[in-house]
């Protein structure tokens, strides 16, 4: 199985937050529809986490993120996207 690159899991997570269907993702990237499932699955549980509380700090929710990715992210990005998408 060839690995996804930051690149692809940034493109299919800015197609889903679009409303894209898998099946639209998958005509567009090419990638399967059980990696695109997968990524979704991989965000949905870092917003479930985040809104759930459970990583209720940027660092934390940066520690999460980076064990599901292979293109680390610091904790002020995270920062940033939490406050950009909270206000």
């Amino acid at each position: 199985m060839k690995a996804t690159s930051p690149a692809q899991c940034s493109t299919v997570a800015s197609f889903l937050a679009q409303g894209y269907s898998l099946h639209q993702i998958e005509a567009k990237t090419g990638l399967g529809k059980s990696t695109i499932g997968r990524i979704n699955r991989e965000l949905e549980a870092i917003v479930q986490q985040i809104s759930t509380g459970i990583l209720d700090m940027a660092i934390y929710a940066t520690n999460f993120i980076n064990n599901i990715i292979s293109n680390p992210v610091s904790p002020q990005t995270v920062w940033n996207v939490l406050k950009e998408e909270m206000y």
